[in-house]
């Protein structure tokens, strides 16, 4: 099966920074082990796969190459633009565009001016006291730290502390979540800055995570009394995330830049 494939940095308009993330479309019928064997060809730690529109919404599943996958936030980007802004040769003008995915779950996709928004399940963390296993695996002592199903966050008085951070990727496996998220107030150029550790799912340091601001945006946002929030992750790639506080939602928007359009051989 010949399918057709993009490549998309999410959370930047530059190829050279942000979150890739590759996406097939006209695949279907094709099996969850055929996608999976294409993801491991591709190199990639997750495919987005847009499927069949019906009732005003389109499937969209995740694999890995271990398998069907849940989800993640960059993935979800790079799959609405490619339907909302589409590829080389075709650009799109579609305003907004609904997901169903594999789980049932709706994600609405909308273009924002320069930036493309999706609405996310708020994920609230709540306090724990993990201070000084945090400390040990991140080689810094945070100020409060937090937990949600995703991961521990560990907030620090300020974006310095959080850029020198070393983390011990041993210490951060033998937690109970696949993610340890470091967080502080930025300092002028975005109201927060964050970096995300998650080497128990192949990501010694995640370049720029939008699941993890399920968490750490609605705490912000109350912390910081605005329903608006900047985020600057501070990885070797680096990405800007604009999250909005809904309440039950957090809507996350980055601008998007395509990389890659051709096709794929998906084999059976």
């Amino acid at each position: 099966m010949k399918a057709r494939l993009f490549r998309v940095v999410t959370f930047s308009p530059d190829p050279a920074n942000g979150n890739p993330a590759f996406v097939v479309t006209q695949a279907n019928g094709a099996s969850d082990h055929a996608l999976t064997a294409a993801c491991a060809m591709l190199g990639a730690d997750i495919l987005a796969v847009i499927g069949a529109g019906t009732g005003g919404e389109t499937a969209l599943k995740f694999v890995t190459p271990a398998g069907p996958h849940p989800g993640a936030g960059h993935a979800t980007q790079a799959a609405a633009h490619v339907m909302l802004r589409g590829g080389f040769d075709a650009p799109k003008s579609t305003a907004c565009c609904v997901f169903r995915q594999a789980n049932g779950e709706r994600r609405v996709a909308r273009l924002e001016g320069s930036r493309i928004a999706i609405d996310f399940p708020a994920m609230p963390g709540v306090p724990v006291d993990r201070t000084e296993e945090l400390a040990a695996a991140l080689g810094a002592r945070p100020r409060e730290t937090l937990v949600a199903p995703f991961g521990y966050v560990a907030v620090f008085d300020n974006a310095a502390a959080v850029m020198a951070l070393q983390p011990n990727l041993a210490l951060v496996c033998a937690f109970d979540r696949n993610a340890v998220i470091a967080t502080a107030a930025g300092n002028g150029d975005s109201d927060i800055v964050t970096r995300v550790f998650a080497p128990k799912v192949g990501l010694p340091e995640d370049p720029v995570c939008g699941t993890a601001h399920r968490i750490i945006a609605p705490w912000w946002a109350k912390k910081l009394g605005k329903t608006t929030i900047h985020s600057r992750q501070l990885s070797a790639r680096g990405g800007d995330l604009w999250c909005e506080n809904k309440g039950e939602q957090v809507a996350i928007a980055g601008e998007t830049c395509l990389v890659l359009d051709g096709a794929v051989r998906i084999l059976d």
